[in-house]
Parts: structure tokens; sequence; C-alpha cells
């Protein structure tokens, strides 16, 4: 049974095989992080031992060092030794006795390889192996630059006193005793040490996981190598040395890739000299049953998997129980294992869903149709059947009539798109169906981008918890379709005609819309809308005269701040005698502009367009923004046809004022007369064009008239003030000093001693 299920049913056969790579990975996971852990561990304590064990090997630094000593000290309490360092001719028969003496001392310390005494002062050069003076020539001139401690050593290999062919590994001792007595500064004592002695002393140290076992100096050059024939060699280069070297700790160890393999490095620096004791290790040798451990390991994983698999079989077989059950349910199962060698259950199972939704949501759609006509049809024009077929689920005994609309962006309820409008009511329905249908509460479209609820209540104020929905939709909207929802709410009802009321009174909340703005929640008060409806509306003529006057003189500064204070002056009344002012301004505008002729097309045009979209404002600062938008692109048309138009009745008025000057009737509403135009705005063109009023002009243009006729004639001030139009001479006084800084007098006066003096 388990094999036919493995090869005709898909979603068994992936369950079972989910089940072993699960439990495969799970066990190879767990064994290499535990041999990992093991290793690490491992190479830990190794580490640990062969530091301790360098600790010891350091040991063998010290007791070289002492026995060097020692062997110095013993030759220089020797008188035969001290003569032989300080005699400056070369004696054969002391010579002799110093030979003597030396053999004994090195027959005493068996692991000294040869010593030799060296005398700067004669130039002659003793040793017990008979190494003559020539043969130490590169020692001997090595001693003598570098005579600068007591105690040296030089690593080097000599050549065999037994074989020509054969040399030797030694570490030699120079003792100066020159920096300790009164002795010849010329004079050493040499003391060879056969690196083999070295070796021995620290290889007794060594055991199976040590690949290699040396010592370096400070220059990283080996002084004693496990492998001999590496002696002197310089592995400063190295980076595990170069480590090593650099560290200031005395001890420790770490792994590094040598020769291409992982090894862990152990190091002990010697306190007494300048060696380094290192060891270096394979890590795969560390452990000695390594292989035996994979091996152990591996089967134990191996055995872990074949459990598994009788583990994944059973836990297949139980989990896929519940889907054969539910298979062995649907009539189509038969005929495909008929039809078909493998079956895919989730397929099977997916069709079937699918049909079944499709028949579900046709049931839906059915009942959301039928109660969305229902709702349409209490709301328009419906009776009240309707209505005590509704109060008779006995949700009530009250209702509330609730409108939600969709503000738009472009200041059209829903957009202008229509098929995206559409969608976005049919959302909003939706959201409100489910959220509210707990409650009870019908839903329909009323129409694109207004949907009505008719909410039944157990008492006559709506519940906070229903508000905070209906807020937690319009959130949900926003965030979702980009478009924020204004909910108005209207009042409780207990009848037919009541539900009607609130239903009406819902929708009035839209108006409180267009002066507090878009995505809030308003409630329905058909009181204050009554008292709103009787209030005396005045018009504010004088704004728009101002108003009128700022676009024809391009005063778009003034003309923005005319416009807010006409806004601010309508924003009291009630939404429909708004909407009669906004259309009386625009007639107002329209009439005084004379854009009703051929010459002003594009004006006309633009008060055709803002006529079509006042309607479709949904609040006042849009309706307030497309005004002064409107009156802006008037401003530019005037600017644009006025310009000439205005520089001419300025010249006219200019010409005009020097012609009649003296006409002492002379006045702006003359002049206005004159051009056809009003006082007011004959006055504001004037100093927008000319930078001064009508008055200052025209009193310029008599003072200088005034002036040329007191400097040409004799006549008298008050013949002259009455020929330029100023009857009043004392007036005509006050004006021409007030310009000239000096009186008519004085300038008369003034203007004859500059005439005289010119002649």
């Amino acid at each position: 049974m388990i094999r036919q299920r493995l090869f005709r049913y898909a979603v068994y056969r992936n369950m079972f095989l989910n089940f072993v790579l699960l439990t495969a990975a799970m066990i190879a996971l767990v064994t290499v992080v535990l041999y990992m852990m093991f290793s690490w561990s491992t190479a830990k304590e190794v580490g640990k031992i062969s530091e301790s064990m360098l600790k010891q090997n350091s040991a063998v630094s010290s007791v070289i060092r002492d026995q060097v000593y020692n062997v110095g000290n013993l030759l220089l309490s020797d008188k035969e030794i001290v003569n032989a360092l300080l005699d400056k001719e070369a004696d054969p028969l002391k010579q002799y006795g110093v030979f003597g003496t030396l053999s004994r001392v090195q027959s005493t310390y068996p692991f000294i390889h040869s010593i030799g005494i060296y005398n700067g002062s004669n130039v002659t050069y003793l040793n017990t192996k008979g190494i003559t003076k020539e043969q130490e020539e590169v020692l001997l001139e090595e001693i003598n630059s570098k005579n600068t401690s007591y105690f040296q050593l030089f690593p080097r290999t000599i050549s065999s006193t037994t074989s020509a062919n054969q040399s030797e590994d030694v570490l030699t001792f120079v003792l100066l005793p020159s920096y300790y007595s009164p002795l010849s500064s010329k004079g050493a004592i040499v003391i060879n040490m056969s690196t083999d002695t070295i070796q021995d002393l620290i290889g007794g140290y060594s055991n199976e996981a040590v690949d290699s076992l040396y010592v370096i100096d400070d220059n990283g050059t080996i002084i004693t190598h496990s492998d001999r024939s590496r002696f002197m060699e310089d592995i400063s280069q190295e980076s595990y040395v170069q480590s090593i070297l650099a560290s200031d700790t005395k001890s420790g160890y770490f792994t590094r890739f040598i020769d291409g393999r992982k090894s862990l490095v152990t190091y002990v620096k010697s306190k007494d000299m300048n060696w380094t004791f290192i060891s270096v290790s394979q890590y795969q040798n560390l452990l000695f049953n390594m292989q035996a451990l994979r091996t152990s390991a591996l089967v134990l994983a191996l055995a872990c998997f074949v459990v598994s698999m009788f583990l994944s079989i059973w836990l297949t077989h139980h989990a896929y129980n519940p889907i054969r059950h539910l298979l062995e349910k649907m009539s189509s199962i038969p005929k495909m294992k008929e039809n078909q060698r493998q079956i895919n259950e989730f397929t099977i199972l997916d069709t079937t869903y699918a049909e079944m939704t499709e028949k579900i949501r046709s049931m839906e759609s059915e009942a959301s149709v039928a109660r969305a006509a229902h709702v349409l049809q209490l709301l328009k024009g419906g009776d009240e059947t309707a209505y005590r077929r509704l109060a008779g689920e006995g949700r009530g005994p009250y209702f509330l009539a609730a409108v939600l609309l969709l503000d738009s962006q472009d200041g059209s309820p829903g957009g202008e798109d229509e098929e995206l409008q559409s969608y976005s009511s049919a959302a909003v329905a939706r959201a409100v169906q489910q959220m509210l249908e707990p409650e009870g509460a019908s839903v329909a479209t009323v129409e694109d981008g207004t949907v009505a609820i008719i909410l039944p209540m157990k008492q006559s104020r709506p519940p906070l918890h229903v508000l905070g929905m209906l807020e937690e939709i319009q959130g949900e909207i926003l965030r979702t379709l980009r478009v924020s929802v204004t909910v108005g709410i209207g009042t409780a009802a207990k009848t037919y005609a009541e539900l009607l009321e609130s239903f009406g009174c819902a929708q009035s909340c839209f108006h409180q819309r267009f002066f507090k703005g878009k995505g809030r929640l308003f409630y329905g008060d058909p009181i204050i809308a009554s008292e709103a409806e009787h209030s005396e509306a005045q018009y504010p003529d004088k704004r728009e005269k101002r108003i009128i006057e700022a676009i024809k003189l391009q005063q778009r500064d003034k003309l923005e701040k005319e416009i807010d204070h006409w806004i601010k002056e309508i924003r009291d009344y009630n939404y429909h005698e708004v909407m009669f002012f906004f259309n009386q301004f625009i007639g107002g505008l329209y009439k005084q502009l004379n854009v009703h002729t051929v010459k002003n097309q594009d004006s006309a045009d633009l008060f055709l367009d803002f006529t079509r979209r006042i309607t479709r404002f949904q609040t006042l600062q849009e309706t307030a923004d497309a005004l002064k938008d409107l009156a802006l692109r008037l401003c530019s048309l005037s600017e644009e046809s006025g310009t000439v138009r205005h520089a001419e009745v300025v010249d006219f008025i200019q010409i005009y004022v020097r012609k009649h000057y003296a006409r002492p009737d002379m006045s702006l509403e003359q002049v206005a007369g004159e051009v056809k135009l009003s006082r007011s705005y004959v006055g504001k063109l004037f100093k927008a064009h000319c930078e001064l009023s009508f008055n200052d002009y025209l009193n310029a243009v008599r003072l200088e008239k005034a002036r040329e006729l007191l400097a040409s004639t004799e006549e008298s001030v008050q013949s002259i003030s009455e020929q330029v139009g100023i009857l009043n001479t004392t007036y005509f006084y006050t004006l021409f000093k007030k310009h000239y800084q000096i009186s008519p007098a004085q300038f008369r006066s003034q203007h004859a001693i500059e005439t005289k003096k010119a002649q």
C-alpha cells in the first residue's frame, strides 16, 4: 500500500520526501556540529599540553646558560688559564699545561664538544679538539667585531677533527673575561656545545602528535631542530614565525596552514636567553583515532537515517489521513483512479473548492444585489411596505441612515474616470457591508461615489463602536484606495417618513464638508439647518468692486487679499446662499470686464469653464482657489489687452492738464468724464503709471507755469496765482514754498540777482 501511494499520489510522495529530507538535514547538521565541537575541544586541550611541555623544555636554556657560566668561572679561577689569557709571549710549555687543564674540564662536562682559549695579545688559540687558529679565523674575527658583552652565542658548523669531509653543528658560547676582571680585552674563552646534545635534552618531551620540535633565536634562525638538516635555516619570513616574534605573550598556541596543511603551532619564549621553543603538529594527527571517530560518526548517522526513514513513513501515513478521507468523499476520485496512473490531490481539491466558491459567491452576489435593491427601494421612491418588512426583522426599533461620499482629488465626486469611480464605490460598499454586517446594516450604492447605509439600533443614539467602525473604514479606504471618505450621519427614525428624513439629513451633512473640509464625519441636525435656511443673506458688493478694480489695474497681491476677504464675509452663510453669491460674483465680473465681445473670447472661455466646474467643487477652499486662479488669469489677459489703452489714457490726461491747467474747476472728476471712466479708476490708473496722484501732477504743472511767469514778468504774485488756476493766494504761497523750498518773492529776487550776474 505504501509503495502504491508513493508512486501514485503526488501529495503523499511530497510529504514523505520532505520528512526524509528534513530528518536527513537535521542528522547531518547535528553530526557535523558535534564533530567540529569535539575537534575544537581536542585542539584546545592538545595546545595546552604542548604549551606545558614546551615550558619544561624552556628550562633547558637556563641549564645550558648556567653550565656555560660554571665552566667559565672554573676556568677563570685557574692560574694557568689566567696566565694564558694575559701572556704576551707564546710559551709552548705553558700552552701544554693549559691544554691539559682544558681537557680535564671538558672531561668533567660530557655535553661540551670542545673548549678553546684565545689570547689576542700574542694571537694564539688553543682548542681541546685540536682546532687551529686558521680554522677558527672567521669566529675570531667575529669575536673582535662583536666585543659587546660578556656572554655571546654563535650557532655555526665546524669541520670534524676526525674526518675532513664531515662537519658538526655546534653552538659556540664566547665568554669575554675583560667585562668582569682586569684581564686583557683581547682574550676570550670559547665553549662549543653540540646541537645533538641540546636536541637530546628537549627531544625527550616530544610525542607522536608533534611533527617537529625546534628552537629559534630572535632573528628567526633555527638553533636546533628535530630535522638536523635545517640547522641555522632562516625561517623569519614564515607568517607563523612573524606572529610569534611579534607577540608580547611569553607562551601560547594557534592554528595556521603550513605547507598547505592545517597545523597547531605552540610556542614558549625563554626568560634567560633569546630562544623561542616551537612545536608544530598537523591538525589531523592531534587525535590518534581520528579516522575511527569519523567512521563511528558516519555509521551512527546512517543508523539514525534508517530510523528516520521508518519514522517518516509513520508520520506521512498519519498526516495524510485527513486528505485521504476528504478525497474519498469526492465522487470524482474513482473515475480519476481508472483514467490516471498518477493523481495530484491538491489539483482535485483546488478544482472542487473553486467550484464550491463560485457557487457560494453567486449566491452571495444574488443576496447582496437583493439587499442593495431593498435599500434603494426604501430610500428612493419606496413604500411603507418595504419599511415594515425591514422593521419586522426585529433589530429595531430605531433605524439610522448614513451616507458615505468619496472625496476626489480633482474636485469631482469619485474622480473623472467613471470606471474607477464605479470600482471605488463598489469597494467601499463591500468594505462597509463586511464590517457592519454583524450589526444588521444594509448597504447600497445610491450613485457612483455615494454609498448609503441603513443601520438598526436599540436606542435613539448611534452606538459608539459603530462610529468607530465608520472612522476605521475611512482610514482603510484612504490607505488602500488613496481616496478620502466623508461620512454623513442622519437622525434616528421610527417610521418610514422619519427614515427618509434621516437620509436627507445625512446627505445635507455634505454641505458641512464644503465649509469644514473632506474626510470627516458629520452629524445632521435638521433644526440648525432650518435656521440657516432662513438667515438673511447680504452680498458683499463693495468687495466685488475692489476685486474688479484690482483686476483692471493688475494688482495681483491686492487681488488675492481681496478675494480672501470676500470668502471670509460669505463663509458664515449656508451652502445654497454661498453658491448663489459665487454665481452673482461671476456674473458681475463677466459684465464689468466686457468679456462678451469677440475681442475677449479667451476671457469668455475662462468664465465658461469656471461655471461648468463650480458645482463640482467639494469644499469652499477648492472653490476659493479656483476663483483666485480665474481672477489671476483675467488679470493677465487684462494686462495683455489693456496696457496700450492705459498708456493712451494717461497720455491724454497729461496733455489735457497741460492745456487746461489755468481752469480753476480742473479736477479728477472732469478728466474722468473726458475719458469716460470712473473717477476712482482714473485716479488709481494715473498713479500706477505716473507714480504720483492726479492732484499732485496738476499742482506740479501749475507751479511750473507760475515759476516761468515769476521769472519773466513783473506781475504780482496774486495775479500769477490766478493765471495758473489757483484763486487762493495763500494756498498758492504754501504750495510754492513746499515744492521749491522758497517763497515766490524770494524766488523772483534770487532769479533777478542771478540774471544781473550773468550779464
